[in-house]
């Protein structure tokens, strides 16, 4: 207790210098909490707790070598632990930039599994709540092309140009984050129902051939002959279809980051 003591009151007394990569910690650790690959349930909270901390290392020499001197000497605490929250809440908005797209292949799934009746097959997925099957493995699939291609070192690339941007404590610009953040959100939802969109045509196809014979054949269990056709004729379907859905998702991906940098 004495050791940690003695440590506190040097870590508060130098807290200026101290600041600077707490706050380079922050943006590391929501970026790589929320980073395709390294920010999934199934890595160990901490290796990515370790990861953050070797970027910080990194990224520390850079970032105060490159001129960020901002001032700090002369703050309190109540605005360095602020300037902290910025720093988290960057890092956040650059994970949510290179998360979003992955989201557009769990909506794709669960829109696939909705139009296949497959949504009540649910199980362990990539993410904290249970996805359905066709969902986790499609954003298994995408997030393994991510690694194999780099991403996570693009991804490091960028988070050093960001203090270009959003330079160390600073203020964003909220308005144009919340706009930004909209019409990504939109963007990605009607892509997600871009690569979906064969299975919505073969529901519908489905349904209007399904009441066609239900008027023709009232007597005629029509679900029961329906149901196995639908599952099997859209897993069929799927199994065509998946390399052209993550290769139009991945060609996606990458415009999505080159418009990043």
């Amino acid at each position: 207790m004495e050791f940690l003591q003695i440590i506190g009151d040097v870590v508060l007394k130098n807290f200026a210098y101290v600041f600077p990569v707490m706050a380079i910690f922050a943006r590391v650790s929501l970026l790589a909490f929320m980073l395709p690959g390294l920010g999934e349930t199934a890595i160990s909270m901490r290796i990515r707790l370790a990861i953050s901390l070797m970027l910080t290392w990194l990224l520390a020499p850079l970032v105060v070598k490159s001129g960020a001197n901002i001032g700090i000497q002369d703050w309190g605490m109540s605005r360095m632990a602020l300037g902290i929250g910025l720093e988290a809440f960057h890092g956040f908005v650059l994970g949510f930039s290179l998360r979003v797209m992955v989201y557009a292949l769990q909506i794709a799934g669960s829109i696939i599994s909705q139009s296949l009746s497959l949504t009540q097959v649910f199980g362990g997925g990539m993410t904290s709540e249970p996805n359905t099957t066709i969902g986790t493995l499609l954003m298994l699939s995408g997030v393994t092309l991510l690694v194999t291609l780099d991403v996570h070192i693009l991804a490091f690339g960028l988070l050093v140009q960001t203090y270009d941007i959003f330079p160390l404590a600073s203020t964003p610009d909220l308005d144009k984050l919340a706009y930004w953040a909209a019409g990504k959100s939109m963007s990605v939802f009607s892509f997600a129902v871009a690569l979906a969109l064969p299975f919505l045509v073969l529901n519908f196809i489905y349904n209007l051939m399904l009441g066609f014979l239900n008027k023709a054949m009232p007597q005629l269990m029509v679900s029961f002959v329906g149901m196995p056709f639908i599952t099997g004729a859209g897993i069929v379907l799927f199994s065509l279809s998946i390399g052209s859905i993550l290769t139009v998702w991945l060609n996606s991906y990458q415009t999505h980051m080159a418009g990043l940098y």
